[in-house]
C-alpha cells in the first residue's frame, strides 16, 4: 500500500512510480486526513510506503500500529520537526529525506534499480512542478529528457490536477503508472484548459473578493485548489504573501495553503508550524509554500500573527 498526497503532481507522481514499481494499491490523502486514512490500513499488508505527507508527532500511534504488521517506508521532503526522524527510524521506518529535492525524485533515486528509464519522466514532472528542478538528484535527472517536453507535460498535468476530483486522481495516477505521457490520458487536456480558463476567471475576480493584512492577501477559495489562489493572490493583489482557505466538512477548521516569493525572508514552513500550533491546529511546509489546518474561529488569529513576521 502507498499513502501519498493528493493535491499535487509531487504526491500523484510518488503513487505512481511506487505502484510502477512494486504493483501497490495506494490511497491518496490531504495533511489534514492522514491519521484517517492510515487507520484503514489492515494487517493484509506487508509493506507500506508513505510519501509527500509531511509526516508529524500526532501520526506516531497510526504508524507504531501498522509497523506491527508491515515494514514501513516514509520517502519526503517536508521539513522534520527535530527529534521525529529518531522516533520514525527507532520504530524501524525507513527514512528517505532530504528537502533538496521532490518526495518523487527521491522516490525514483530508491527504486531506480527496478523502474524503466522512462519512469524518471514522473519524477521530472514533479521536481519542475514543485519548482526543484535544480535539486541534486533532479539536475542529473532532467539532463536525461527534453526540456520542453518535460516542461509542458509537467504544467498540463499540474493545471489538471488542480481541476480534478478524487475520481480522477485515480484514474491519473493509474496511467501514469503505466507511463502514459499526461497529454495522452482521458481528460487531463481539457481538464488543464478548464483550469487554464479558471484562472483566466479568477484573475479578474480575485481583487474585489480577497482582503489584505498588512502584506498578506487571502481569500476562501470556494472550492478551488488552495495552491492556486494562494499564488494568484501574489499576482492579482500584489502580495507578499496570499493565502487561499478553505473550510473542511464540519466547518469547524479551516485548510490554509500560504504562497510567498522573493520578497518574503522569513521561512514560511517554520513559521506557519509555529503559529498553527499556537492556534490549536497543525501546519508546516517549506519556506516559500507551507498549508495548515486551523480552527475556523482562528483564522485571523493566524493572519495576524503570521503578518508580523512577514512585514
Amino acid at each position: 500500500m502507498c499513502v501519498s498526497h493528493v493535491t499535487d503532481v509531487d504526491g500523484c507522481a510518488c503513487a505512481s512510480l511506487i505502484k510502477l514499481a512494486t504493483q501497490a494499491r495506494f490511497l491518496l490523502t490531504d495533511y489534514g486526513r492522514i491519521n484517517e486514512c492510515l487507520r484503514t490500513i489492515g494487517d493484509q499488508y506487508a509493506c507500506v510506503y508513505l510519501c509527500d505527507l509531511g509526516l508529524k508527532e500526532s501520526n506516531l500511534a497510526e504508524l507504531e500500529r501498522i509497523r506491527g504488521f508491515a515494514e514501513l517506508t516514509y520517502i519526503d521532503h517536508h521539513p522534520i520537526v527535530d527529534g521525529l526522524v529518531e522516533q520514525l527510524q527507532g520504530m524501524g521506518v525507513e527514512v528517505v529525506h532530504d528537502v533538496r529535492d521532490c518526495a518523487s525524485v527521491l522516490a525514483f533515486n530508491f527504486f531506480h534499480a527496478v523502474l524503466p528509464r522512462d519512469a524518471g519522466l514522473l519524477a521530472a514532472y514533479a521536481a519542475v512542478s514543485d519548482r526543484l528542478e535544480a535539486g541534486p538528484l533532479a539536475h542529473a535527472l532532467m539532463q536525461r529528457y527534453d526540456r520542453d517536453f518535460v516542461y509542458f507535460e509537467a504544467l498540463l498535468l499540474s493545471h489538471a490536477l488542480d481541476r480534478a476530483d478524487g475520481r480522477q486522481k485515480r484514474r491519473i495516477v493509474t496511467q501514469l503508472s503505466r507511463l502514459a505521457c499526461p497529454h495522452q490520458i482521458a481528460d487531463v487536456p481539457q481538464l488543464a484548459l478548464e483550469q487554464a480558463e479558471r484562472i483566466a476567471v479568477l484573475r479578474k475576480e480575485l481583487p474585489a473578493r480577497a482582503s489584505t493584512y498588512g502584506r498578506i492577501a487571502y481569500v476562501e477559495a470556494r472550492g478551488d485548489a488552495l495552491g492556486a489562489i494562494a499564488n494568484l493572490l501574489r499576482d492579482v493583489c500584489e502580495a507578499a504573501v496570499g493565502i487561499g482557505y478553505n473550510p473542511d466538512a464540519t466547518r469547524r477548521n479551516v485548510d490554509l495553503s500560504i504562497r510567498g516569493g522573493d520578497r518574503v525572508d522569513v521561512d514560511l514552513g517554520a513559521v506557519t508550524a509555529q503559529i498553527a500550533q499556537s492556534v490549536g491546529g497543525f501546519g508546516g511546509g517549506h519556506p516559500k509554500a507551507s498549508g495548515a489546518r486551523i480552527p475556523a474561529v482562528r483564522l485571523m488569529d493566524f493572519i495576524q500573527a503570521l503578518a508580523q513576521h512577514v512585514n
